[in-house]
């Protein structure tokens, strides 16, 4: 038997989450994922795939799939606020997230946690206990080759993130998460006190100008 599960599971599933965040308060939200047909119905959930659509199409996203040699995709994508009151959502119990915010002048630093539990966060959930009934060896076989990456792009680069790789611009990081383990993720950035920063900005015009005036003036007295 664990011969025969290595055969047909040495693929499970690959899957993509991008949120990229623009500064006029709203995010772009794409979601990808492939999943071979096989091993869904291994896990006993044939279905699968069509309810990850519906539940995507429930939430507002716009979705699309299709069927490439023995794999199921699906793509989905929405626009949503991040700031706001219209912004708020409410999250699953095991998934949480914590913000500490620093006030400073120039900048406001913002440190960013999330803890997520992703298989325990699935509503109806049944198909996790097809996999916690296999043996170790076994299940880890199947999820050898999994891979979900979560993705944040950002309009400015953070001061710091424990992101598993980052791009060159700093601006997109990529967290690969554990599908059946706790993932902790950290960022911290600072945004500019626009207010703050004009205000010095003026202020420090005012004085060149006060400065260049009083110049002047002296270089023409002395003349």
């Amino acid at each position: 038997m664990s011969l025969l599960l290595l055969v047909l599971l040495s693929a499970c599933a690959k899957g993509e989450a991008h949120v990229t965040v623009h500064t006029d308060g709203t995010a772009d939200v794409n979601f990808n994922l492939q999943v071979q047909n096989r091993n869904v119905k291994f896990i006993g959930q044939k279905e699968l795939v069509q309810s990850i659509e519906k539940a995507f199409e429930d939430n507002g996203f716009v979705t699309k799939n299709g069927q490439f040699e023995g794999t199921s995709e699906i793509s989905a994508s929405k626009e949503v606020k991040i700031s706001g009151e219209d912004s708020q959502q409410e999250l699953p119990e095991s998934i949480s997230y914590s913000t500490v915010t620093e006030q400073g002048f120039f900048f406001t630093k913002h440190k960013i946690t999330v803890d997520a539990d992703l298989m325990s966060a699935i509503p109806d959930n049944t198909w996790t206990e097809h996999l916690t009934a296999i043996p170790n060896f076994v299940r880890n076989l199947l999820l050898k080759d999994v891979e979900l990456d979560f993705k944040l792009t950002l309009p400015i680069k953070p001061e710091s993130s424990n992101a598993d790789t980052v791009t060159a611009d700093g601006k997109t990081m990529t967290w690969h998460v554990e599908p059946l383990s706790a993932n902790h993720l950290e960022l911290s950035v600072n945004t500019p006190n626009i207010q703050n920063i004009i205000i010095t900005a003026v202020a420090s015009l005012l004085l060149l100008g006060v400065m260049l005036f009083v110049v002047i003036r002296k270089v023409r007295k002395n003349k």
